[in-house]
């Protein structure tokens, strides 16, 4: 008989997986445009390891509840 918090837990691996292939499809889509794009393997890395994230738009930076947000969330920091 599952519990509830086995299905709590499983509910964060299966979200867990799926983050973890949209970050995959991601990475794999940006090595495929930068094999072409780039020019040594230092611009490579860069392109695919810059591949989750989005421009900020001026909007949120002048918005107050978004202007101290973690933009890189993949970030070590």
């Amino acid at each position: 008989m599952l519990k509830a918090a086995d299905i709590k837990k499983l509910e964060l691996e299966c979200l867990e997986k799926i983050q973890g292939d949209e970050l995959y499809q991601l990475r794999n889509d940006a090595k495929l445009r930068a094999v072409y794009a780039a020019k040594n393997y230092d611009e490579f890395r860069d392109i695919v390891d810059a591949a989750h994230l989005n421009p900020v738009s001026s909007q949120d930076k002048r918005n107050a509840s978004t202007k101290q947000r973690l933009w890189n969330s993949v970030s070590k920091t």
